[in-house]
């Protein structure tokens, strides 16, 4: 393994002088020592003189003839794939359909910060082998600002028309006047682009180098050399200042967008590059097209261009999103394009040293995700969510990669590479991974149905889920040792993940684009079954506090909207139209319980809107009537009833039964990126003639991502801390105390402070809170009467301003409950900001 000529050596401080001037720029806004209007000023500079007069230089000095335009082409071909694949993602995905957040998201996915990023850093890693490289930077930025973005400009211009008073095109205009319309909306998409000064001085440096030959005047170069010279720092410094303001954002599920579109810009992008330049095969020979393709992937890896948060705030669309994803992306590009250049320099790679170096590092990620794939199970099991839907799936999920880390582990151990030994190695590698993949698919189709079908349905499918998950990778891993024959390549030369070469990587690219269609396409429709009754649950919480009455948790629960699409069963509704569910309990059509101030204990559920509530059972348009419907009765009754047996304590439910659809759909959102990664090295493996550093690169990137993806289950469902807490504490006291119960100290043992606020709550604050939080709650055949949750109560209290905040109301309420003038239902929990049930000792 040796290293070309390219400078590596350069790379270091260009790298490092790129951030360091950003982080400079964020401290000198964040301490004020440079205004929002100093800061307009500095991007005026920059993107009216510095940067034009940059891109007239290099363009009017560059040999045109020596340009390799099918490189040029075989961006622009993979830049389109993306930006139009996002469009039509983001279109598919969105209720109601937002054209203007397709063009923003497409432009971030495609528009690379090229001059204030890129161009220092590719001068610096080809000054020896390819110097010319960095001037092509110039002649792909028209791509996006001449051809591309202007797409973009229609939608968002279109959206604009869209949300403003007079929309774009009315049904009641005229031809005349809608021509009028659209005239005027070319015309100013026209303006945009010809006034910008980019675009202006790239088509001038286009001009002047046929004009000059190549050698512009001393005068004007002096003048032009040192306005541009100016612009590397001043635009790096600008992207700091930038970012002021933006960081406090990154938090929550406000990451799943940008993290999406982010994955979209740094992970598929390089790659769609990388194997449009090499299927076209833009170099001369072999040797080229490699260097062509690993400069396309780096290429790729550059952050999103800044000017995309201009965008945004001019058309003040999704302003905070972009500027979270702008932020992360310039950061997590950092090491990302450290990696990739560090393995462009790689040439001549021998596969027995990166292929010992990949099973090093397989068998570190493997103890990992091992470890992980044994806590997530207990925490499963702990938490009793192991028998629950969609959870079951997450299971044989976590089971598929505790055998592919099992696996990978003993081939690392044992080291034997051929018999039976080596076999089972390989089936256990093999079924894990393949079956990893199918699993994942599964989970996607379980959230899909509960969301648009029902309970039912899903159980019904488990059992072929589970024959296909596992029979599957086991005939497939089969068919690899029967077929088996006597290869010239030893073992240690070969590729881990496709030991049986191309027939194997043929398999792998089959299995893994199927799942990838499959997950991609029920993620899609979920959201949009999601979005299409998000209105229906904002009637439910209308209905439930119009009418202060005990309707049953079939229509009013946290998910009554999708239940009652699902399950309705009224006169009214004869399962042709979905949405008539709602409406009917306000007619009075589907109300249960009416007669009482009974409220069900399923109302402590949160939103939870894949788990029917009520019977479970496909609404009657999908034709699931007489025995067939008493068949999924008793299913679904089953299931309850199943649930029901490994739940101690009702407060438990809230929790446990919680379908966790944000987590699963965040957890899909990565395995996708695992199956992305995985379909990238497989078609390489197919197509390749020569191996290369980012090919290397993306093997360990593979390694990772495929045999870590319990690390990954573990970051979103083992770090719950409350949902471990709790059963742990309540093992625990059975082990200590022989029994679940609270032991609290006596009267005489406790301190003045508890004394004191536990007098001063009883004289002048109980009735008012009996009055206004305490409930009977019904469960089952039985009601506790006067009953709160922990969650409510520390709500009163900061109401009411015995506390400031939750942590003082949690210690306020702890002392309430030591002083026995607060206890749990059942005596078994000191007091928690949850879903738990208290009441007072005096009711």
């Amino acid at each position: 393994m040796t290293y070309s000529s390219a400078s590596i050596d350069n790379l270091y401080p260009a790298l490092a002088a790129c951030f360091v001037i950003i982080i400079c720029g964020y401290f000198a806004g964040r301490m004020n020592l440079i205004s929002e209007t100093e800061s307009k000023g500095i991007n005026t500079f920059v993107g009216t003189f510095a940067l034009p007069s940059l891109i007239f230089m290099s363009l009017a000095r560059l040999d045109l003839s020596s340009v390799n335009w099918m490189f040029l082409a075989s961006i622009f071909i993979a830049k389109s794939v993306v930006f139009f694949s996002v469009i039509i993602v983001t279109i598919l995905v969105g209720r109601p359909i937002n054209l203007g957040r397709a063009g923003i998201f497409a432009i971030f996915c495609t528009q690379s910060n090229d001059f204030a990023i890129g161009y220092p850093i590719v001068a610096a890693l080809y000054k020896d082998s390819h110097p010319e490289y960095a001037s092509y930077l110039y002649l792909v930025a028209p791509i996006n600002l001449a051809i591309l973005n202007p797409v973009g400009y229609i939608l968002l211009e279109i959206n604009k028309q869209r949300t403003e008073s007079e929309p774009l095109l009315r049904l009641g205009d005229g031809a005349s006047a809608q021509n009028e319309k659209r005239c005027r909306l070319v015309v100013s998409i026209t303006k945009s682009i010809f006034t910008n000064p980019i675009v202006v001085m790239t088509l001038l440096g286009i001009l002047g180098n046929w004009i000059f030959k190549h050698d512009v005047p001393l005068f004007l170069a002096k003048i032009l050399d040192a306005l541009g010279s100016a612009f590397s720092a001043s635009a790096l410094f600008l992207l700091g200042l930038r970012m002021v303001g933006k960081v406090h954002k990154l938090r929550g599920p406000t990451l799943v967008a940008p993290g999406i579109l982010i994955v979209a810009k740094l992970l598929v992008l390089p790659l769609v590059i990388r194997e449009v330049v090499s299927l076209l095969r833009v170099g001369s020979d072999t040797n080229e097209t490699v260097d062509w393709s690993t400069y396309g992937f780096l290429y790729g890896t550059i952050p999103a261009a800044p000017t995309v948060f201009v965008f945004a705030t001019q058309y003040n669309l999704d302003v905070d999103l972009i500027a979270t994803a702008m932020v992360i992306c310039t950061f997590i590009s950092a090491p990302l394009m450290f990696i990739s250049a560090k393995m462009i320099t790689l040439t001549n790679t021998d596969p027995v040293d990166y292929i010992v170096k990949l099973d090093a590092f397989t068998f570190d990620v493997s103890i990992a995700g091992l470890i992980a794939c044994v806590w997530i199970i207990a925490v499963f099991f702990i938490t009793k969510r192991i028998n629950r839907v969609p959870h079951r799936i997450t299971t044989c999920l976590v089971l598929s990669q505790f055998l592919s880390c099992l696996g990978a582990i003993l081939w690392n151990t044992l080291n034997e590479k051929e018999g039976w030994s080596a076999y089972l190695q390989f089936a256990l590698v093999t079924t894990g991974v393949y079956s990893s993949r199918i699993w994942t698919s599964f989970l996607a189709i379980t959230l899909l149905l509960l969301q648009c079908r029902s309970l039912c349905y899903v159980l019904k499918l488990q059992p072929l889920f589970v024959i296909v998950g596992w029979c599957l990778p086991v005939t497939l891993s089969a068919l690899f040792l029967l077929l088996d024959k006597e290869n010239s390549v030893s073992y240690d030369k070969r590729n881990p993940n496709f030991i049986y070469g191309a027939g194997q990587a043929v398999v792998a690219v089959l299995l893994l684009t199927s799942c990838f269609i499959i997950t991609v396409g029920c993620l899609i429709l979920h959201q949009r079954y999601s979005r299409h009754y998000s209105r229906y649950r904002d009637l439910a919480d209308d209905v439930s506090s119009t009418f202060n009455t005990s309707e049953s948790s079939e229509t009013l629960n946290g998910n009554a909207a999708t239940s009652s699409l699902q399950n309705s069963s009224c006169g009214s509704c004869d399962g042709k139209t979905r949405s008539c569910a709602l409406p009917t309990i306000q007619e009075g059509c589907c109300e249960e319980n009416t007669d009482g101030p009974v409220v069900d204990i399923e109302d402590l559920l949160g939103d939870s809107p894949a788990l029917p509530a009520g019977s479970g059972l496909c609404p009657t348009h999908y034709a699931c009537q007489g025995p067939q419907r008493e068949h999924c009765r008793d299913l679904v009754e089953q299931y309850q009833q199943q649930i029901s047996n490994d739940v101690e304590y009702i407060e438990e439910e809230p929790e446990s039964h919680d379908p966790q659809i944000f987590k699963h759909t965040v957890l899909l959102i990565l395995l996708l990126c695992s199956t992305f990664v995985g379909l990238a090295l497989s078609i390489w493996t197919l197509v390749m003639d020569k191996m290369s550093g980012v090919y290397v690169e993306l093997a360990f990137l593979d390694a990772a991502l495929n045999f870590g993806q319990s690390i990954i289950v573990f970051a979103i469902f083992g770090t719950n801390t409350k949902e471990i807490a709790l059963p742990l504490l309540d093992l625990w006291r059975k082990l200590w105390f022989g029994a679940n119960k609270l032991n609290l100290p006596s009267w005489h043992e406790l301190g003045a402070e508890t004394k004191t606020i536990c007098d001063q709550f009883t004289t002048h604050h109980l009735q008012k809170c009996k009055e206004q939080i305490a409930r009977d709650k019904r469960w089952r055949i039985k009601v506790y009467r006067n009953v709160f949750s922990g969650r409510r109560f520390a709500d009163w209290l900061i109401e009411v301003g015995l506390a400031r905040d939750r942590t003082e109301a949690v210690n306020y309420a702890r002392h309430l409950i030591e002083g026995r003038v607060l206890k749990h239902i059942n005596g078994v929990y000191h007091f928690h900001d949850r879903n738990l049930l208290y009441k007072f000792n005096c009711l």
